[in-house]
Parts: structure tokens; sequence; C-alpha cells
């Protein structure tokens, strides 16, 4: 006779280890990481850098950085102040729509540099606090020391080798105040849809870090966005990895796949050990339930959604936002029948927002 193994016991025999874990793995509170960029002296070669601090996402008010060389960089540098002992600056590149899009302006080789004695982001000492070869991606972020320092200055030096015609382009530059051990950072890793919800745009306002600023006083997440268009569970195995090292800073890993996938056994087989790999690199996993899908005669999301709250449950995880069953009542907010329209965005923002609650004091 054939033996029937539930989910529980599936889960259990996948991630022996893991699998006791339970309620504990709901950490928290998160430490506040305020911003302290916006709105500050900004000084720029070529100029027009003073955009990297308005706030302002995926818009044409970015900063055109020209095509800088190792001999002739571009630099944008922040005027932050005698204010923290440990920053995290956080760029975006968002005329790129994937996480490793490149094309459209994001700087391939660059370093963050700090100085105490500048006076007009040129002059002065200068130290370079991180350099990057070979950058992957359209946005990320980095943790540096700046006790004693006035001044932050991303210097940029190569670009990608098919970069489109205008070069480098920045649309922000967002700096955080990490000094009282500030660990509210997250990546939203997903596909195509965590790509478009979370790129920040004038139409998706509030946004996570303001939906987030707005419930809770005093906090202002960083945020990386790390989607991929048609990402499967199987691709999400095999960008984890990477995407937890080019993040070492982010605290919460925000998870929305599945909407191409429909085999719950493999869901399930992948989900589990992209949650591991999370859990091993000790930060906090949250998976949002499956939207909806009004282009499908099957509701696959429904079935995988099944294996998202046993999965969720079994591990003790601090359950992600039901985007199922708002967008089957809404699906008018699905404007080709899997991705959400600005409206449908904005609640999918307001319901991760929602969720996270209780990871905020």
């Amino acid at each position: 006779m054939r033996m029937l193994l539930t989910a529980a016991a599936l889960v259990a025999l996948a991630l022996p280890g893991i699998a006791q874990a339970g309620p504990a793995r709901r950490d928290g509170p998160l430490v506040a990481a305020p911003i302290v960029s916006r709105g500050k002296r900004v000084e720029s070669s070529p100029g027009g850098g003073k955009v990297v601090v308005d706030g302002v996402y995926r818009t044409r008010s970015s900063w055109a950085g020209g095509h800088p060389t190792a001999a002739r960089p571009s630099w944008v540098a922040i005027e932050i102040g005698a204010c923290c002992s440990r920053l995290l600056v956080d760029w975006t590149s968002s005329g790129n729509h994937d996480y490793m899009d490149r094309k459209y302006g994001a700087p391939v080789d660059y370093r963050i540099e700090t100085s105490a004695d500048s006076t007009d982001g040129a002059d002065g000492t200068w130290r370079t606090a991180v350099a990057i070869t070979g950058n992957p991606v359209r946005t990320r972020a980095h943790a540096i020391g700046f006790s004693g320092q006035r001044w932050v200055r991303m210097v940029v030096t190569g670009l990608s080798p098919d970069v489109f015609e205008w070069g480098l382009y920045l649309d922000e530059i967002d700096v955080h105040d990490l000094s009282r051990g500030g660990d509210d950072v997250w990546v939203f890793f997903g596909d195509s849809i965590t790509s478009a919800v979370f790129d920040r745009a004038p139409a998706h306002q509030p946004s996570f870090p303001e939906a987030i600023a707005r419930r809770h006083p005093g906090f202002y997440p960083a945020v990386v966005g790390a989607g991929f268009g048609s990402l499967h569970h199987a691709d999400a195995v095999r960008r984890i990895d990477e995407v937890l090292a080019l993040n070492p800073d982010a605290k919460v890993i925000a998870m929305g796949f599945g909407s191409n996938d429909w085999d719950p056994a493999a869901f399930r087989k992948d989900l589990l050990e992209v949650v591991r790999k999370v859990l091993a690199a000790g930060r906090i996993p949250m998976v949002a339930r499956i939207p909806f899908r009004a282009d499908s005669p099957v509701d696959y999301p429904e079935r995988l959604n099944a294996v998202v709250d046993e999965v969720t449950r079994q591990l003790g995880l601090l359950p992600g936002p039901d985007l199922h069953g708002w967008f089957k009542s809404n699906p008018g907010h699905l404007k080709d029948g899997l991705h959400p329209d600005d409206a449908g965005s904005i609640e999918m923002i307001r319901r991760w927002a929602e969720a996270a609650a209780p990871l905020y004091p």
C-alpha cells in the first residue's frame, strides 16, 4: 500500500532542522534606519546632481552622468553633515527594469568615498569606503563607516559595454543612518510583478518606505527591488544566493514569486530551498500569497498558495500579504490579466506594509 505524506511531513522531511524552528523565526522588532539625505546639499560632475536627493524615482528627473572612465570619472557628492557614525548608501538606476539590467545607465565600476574636510564635494581629502568592479545590478546598497566625516561621494568609472547612448543615469541616492544599529533594510525578491510594483514610480506612491513611515513614525526602510522577469521557482533557487551576497545588510527578504508556476510539488521543494537559504543567512523571510491571475482558466496561484500557507506555518514564518483574494475580487486592476495596474500596485504595497507591522515596535 502506498503511503501518503501530509504537507507537514513533506516539509519535515525536506528540511528537518528548520522545520523544528517554530514561531521563533518571527524576528523583530527592526531597528530604525532613518533617511538623512533628502534635501541635502549636492555637488556633482557633470552638474545636475541635486536630483539624487529629491525623493523622485523612475522619471526623467535623473542625474545624467555621461560616459565616465577611470581617467575621467563622473561623481556626485552629498553633504550629510556630522550626524552619524555609520551610513547605508542606497542608489538606484531606475531606467532599468529587471534587477540585473544595466543597459539604461547603471554604474558597473564605482566607489563610495567620504570626506571630513571637503568644502565643495571636489576638494579636500577623500577616503575610499567601498570599491566595486563589475557590478551586475541596477540598484544596490552599501554600509560604510562615517565617524568624523561630513560628505559622501559616489564616483563612477565604468558602465556596461552595451550602455545606451546617453550613458550614466542615477535617479536617487538614499542615505540612511545606521548609527544605532539600524537594520530596517528590505529586499523585494520576485518576478516581473515585483519589478514593476516596487519601482517607486510616482504612480506607485505611497511606496513601501512611505507606507511604513506613515504607520510607524521614525521608520523609513531602505529598499532594494530585486525583480526578475519570467522568474520561476527553480530560477528563485538559482538566484537567491547572489541576491543575498549582493545585499549583506538587508534584514528582510520579501518574496513574491509563483505567478509563472503551476506544479505544487515542485514549487514546494524550491520554495523550501529558498527559505532555507534565507534563514541560513540570518535574514527574515516573508512569502506573499501569489496574486490571482485573470488570464488563466485554472487558478494555479490558489493551488500554490496552499503550499505558501503550509510552509509559512511549518517554519513559523511571519506571513506575507494575501495578494490573491483582492485581485480575485478586483480583476479589473490586472491590466493584462497578470500584472497589476497602478491602483492594484498601490494596493499590493499597502498589503505588504500591513503584513510587515509585527516587525516594527
